[in-house]
């Protein structure tokens, strides 16, 4: 049934439909070899369009670009800041282009951003079409995959590390009052966490102080205020936020991944930093894993938690596995400084203090500032 669901999804059923179409359209083996060739080009292709499509947007629709990662596999150069990430991997066959809207009106910037990325997708779609009349099997592979690509992206969908172009060009324009105001709250919200990223916790308290008087009850207010306050090293008082965020019924499922998600994180470093009872805390993100994972929040991205939850519970070999993969994995500088402080508490862990000192070196030059890190060095010079 799992792998029935799977193949279900708009993804899968996207994938499906060209190699059937392939298939069909061409009649030899080799012509289908070909044609499923042209197929993969086709769809690297149309994604590609896209995020061009959405750094285009940037001086059009007035947006700020957040993340570009491009290639998969181990990262070979770094160009990241505090407000910005900039990452290359070793196979540069995707990209990645993440974008926010820095100052109002919100929505109709995020909407031209589809827009662009759409409008870039068309562009190729039709040079697909116009090459595929010339008969070639890749042509036909490549066209067949650049227009189920681009239909599946037409597709309204969200989930807890993406939204769709569809989601954004014909469901944005008519969201519900508490998203608009999510939207209004978003410049604010970026200011304070952007703040807190530089390591300049007085902004970032004063900005954390004005979002809890203008939009107390907010989502994206109640997030912002719980890093900041993770970045304070204040951690009880993050959980107390952290727990309304998790348990808030009115939330999207992957509005309710990326609660959980962040409250199991929580739930480790409080009782790592002795505020909260080792078993609370750690069977409060035990759960919290469970219900991230249940609602498709990537495990990838949970390996971190997973391998502080490890190193908390005495399994240092598995925690030091799990840390040193998410900190390969990670591009944002604080994400990988905190998994590198997890890595290096590993390390401690297992009586191996000269790769401990060696791996935080690491995370210092990313953010010696963050907490964890700072407090990572500490125990080291004790040693």
């Amino acid at each position: 049934m799992r792998i029935l669901r799977l193949l279900l999804t708009p993804g899968w059923l996207a994938t499906l439909v060209v190699v059937a179409a392939v298939v069909v359209v061409e009649t030899t083996p080799a012509g289908v070899l070909t044609g499923l060739g042209g197929a993969v080009t086709g769809a690297l292709a149309i994604l590609a369009a896209s995020q061009f499509g959405l750094l285009a947007a940037v001086p059009v629709a007035g947006v700020r670009v957040q993340r570009i990662v491009l290639g998969i596999g181990p990262r070979v150069a770094d160009w990241s800041t505090p407000d910005r990430t900039i990452v290359l991997r070793a196979i540069p066959i995707i990209m990645a282009v993440g974008v926010r809207a820095a100052k109002a009106p919100v929505r109709r910037r995020m909407w031209v951003s589809a827009l662009c990325s759409a409008v870039a997708e068309v562009v190729v779609v039709v040079l697909a079409a116009y090459w595929a009349t010339g008969g070639s099997a890749f042509a036909h592979g490549f066209a067949i995959a650049c227009v189920a690509e681009f239909t599946h992206a037409l597709l309204p969908h969200r989930s807890a590390t993406a939204t769709s172009t569809g989601w954004l060009l014909f469901r944005l324009p008519w969201v519900g009052a508490d998203q608009v105001a999510e939207m209004e709250a978003a410049p604010l919200v970026g200011e304070a966490i952007a703040a807190a990223h530089r390591g300049d916790l007085a902004t970032a308290e004063r900005l954390s102080a004005q979002l809890r008087g203008t939009y107390p009850d907010l989502r994206s207010s109640l997030s912002a205020q719980v890093f900041v306050l993770e970045a304070q090293g204040r951690y009880a008082q993050a959980m107390i936020l952290a727990v309304k965020l998790a348990g808030d019924a009115r939330q999207e499922p992957d509005e309710a991944a990326t609660s959980f998600a962040a409250l199991a994180g929580l739930a480790c470093v409080t009782v790592e930093a002795g505020q909260l009872d080792a078993e609370l805390g750690l069977s409060t993100a035990s759960n919290a894993l469970d219900n991230a994972a249940t609602l498709g929040y990537p495990a990838y991205k949970l390996n971190g938690v997973r391998a502080l939850h490890a190193l908390l519970r005495g399994e240092v070999d598995e925690a030091i596995s799990l840390a040193g993969r998410a900190a390969e994995a990670g591009d944002s500088l604080l994400v990988r400084a905190d998994d590198l402080a997890t890595l290096a508490r590993a390390h401690m862990a297992s009586g191996d203090n000269r790769t401990a000192r060696a791996v935080l070196t690491e995370a210092e030059k990313l953010a010696s500032w963050w907490p964890r890190v700072a407090g990572t060095r500490s125990r080291l010079e004790v040693c």
